[in-house]
């Protein structure tokens, strides 16, 4: 299957085209884009066609194209991911969800979340089938969004530690090296920011588990029904739906999906994972978000998670985090 990306995504670039007095509609058809999907914000354009798009509006225009797409991001441009990215309780929780979730926007790129000492590197590779090739103001576009949403969770002053772009220099670099506000060094494999490691995990008072939970089970959902072949992430939503009932079993999860234990076993096996290393997973994370929300009590954490005494919780939050679930939300 074409790697594709959210139309809303598509959006951006047409209400940029429109604003310059070009005719968005015609660019549009002569990249085989069908516009009325711009209505639809779960509707996809592969990624093939979005950059013959790009090449195209750049004829008409300039290589600052890129940044002014780019500020005219918002939260609803990413639907679902863009509203758990607000409600996230720090940074590195909103960088740790794009990372997971970040295909659900565009299933060309591999995301990355590394912690390296004092400082974390979000990067973005391109992992796009042969003879597809991101133009530079579509990386340009790309980065000055992720700078946006940055700034709304630390506020628009907040500087990152630098930027590696994965393009030489152009006409627009001073201009993006305003938006970076950084260092911007050229010439990388990949689009990385780096960020100081205080500001990533700086806990946030606008974070809401309870919404950040909801909006992942809606993008579960739209993974798993835009690859109907992808077992893991129809594994992932059923565990998180399955987990407060306190009854999670690998045979109930594989009834669900109309398969046997043993079938279902094989075939996380062969995308080289297994059910207890998703729930493991799926649990450390839910964990440290639910105990960061205070309004929660830790027993009440332990019944979200699923676990059938508060005791077995802290063994394992423990063994996650090296702490206690108490002594983590003290420290925190």
């Amino acid at each position: 299957m074409a790697a594709s990306t959210l139309t809303s995504w598509a959006l951006l670039l047409w209400e940029e085209l429109r604003a310059r007095q070009l005719d968005a509609n015609a660019l549009f058809q002569e990249a085989g884009l069908d516009s009325s999907k711009l209505s639809n914000n779960v509707a996809r354009y592969t990624i093939s066609q979005m950059q013959h798009l790009w090449g195209l509006a750049l004829e008409k225009t300039s290589e600052d194209l890129g940044i002014s797409v780019g500020l005219r991001w918002s939260p609803t441009t990413f639907h679902a991911l863009g509203f758990a990215w607000l409600a996230s309780s720090s940074l590195g929780d909103a960088l740790y969800r794009a990372a997971r979730y970040g295909k659900f926007v565009n299933d060309g790129i591999h995301y990355e979340l590394v912690s390296e000492r004092l400082q974390y590197r979000f990067s973005l590779h391109s992992v796009l089938e042969p003879g597809v090739v991101l133009t530079p103001a579509s990386v340009d576009a790309s980065l000055v969004a992720l700078l946006k949403m940055i700034r709304m969770l630390l506020g628009e002053g907040y500087s990152p530690v630098e930027v590696h772009c994965p393009h030489p220099p152009n006409s627009a670099a001073l201009l993006l090296e305003r938006q970076a506000r950084c260092p911007l060094l050229y010439g990388s494999d990949s689009l990385d920011i780096i960020l100081d490691r205080m500001d990533v995990e700086k806990v946030l008072t606008t974070g809401n588990s309870e919404l950040s939970l909801l909006n992942e089970k809606i993008i579960t959902q739209h993974l798993s029904n835009l690859d109907q072949d992808n077992l893991v992430a129809k594994v992932e939503l059923e565990i998180a739906n399955q987990l407060p009932s306190g009854q999670l079993k690998e045979d109930s999860v594989a009834k669900v999906l109309n398969l046997s234990r043993r079938t279902l076993q094989r075939h996380l096996a062969e995308e080289g994972t297994s059910f207890a290393s998703l729930l493991e997973t799926k649990r450390k994370a839910l964990a440290e978000t639910y105990v960061r929300n205070h309004a929660l009590a830790i027993s009440e954490v332990a019944y979200l998670l699923g676990f059938s005494e508060q005791a077995n919780f802290t063994r394992a939050f423990k063994r996650w985090y090296g702490q206690s679930p108490s002594e983590y939300r003290r420290a925190g």
